[in-house]
């Protein structure tokens, strides 16, 4: 492999290890969010008691678990 090309993806796979890094940091955020949220709105009256704040966040954050993955995944792509 050319140097210019190698150089280029271990750059790139560090860019990519540095994104998936801060999407793990916005997930455990998200995380620490719901489970206040989910603490905040929980009726023990009410066990089908809904909150779409709630549902929003935990979508949000399986939608991070995609990312992270599929980041961590192109990262892959570029070992030899």
């Amino acid at each position: 492999m050319p140097r210019d090309i190698s150089t280029n993806t271990a750059s790139t796979r560090a860019e990519l290890a540095a994104l998936a890094s801060t999407l793990e940091q916005c997930r455990d955020r998200i995380s620490a969010l719901a489970e206040t949220r989910a603490m905040a709105v929980r009726d023990p009256n009410n066990a089908d008691s809904g909150d779409d704040l709630l549902t929003a966040i935990y979508e949000a954050e399986r939608g991070l678990n995609n990312s992270i993955r599929l980041v961590q995944r192109a990262a892959k792509q570029g070992r030899l």
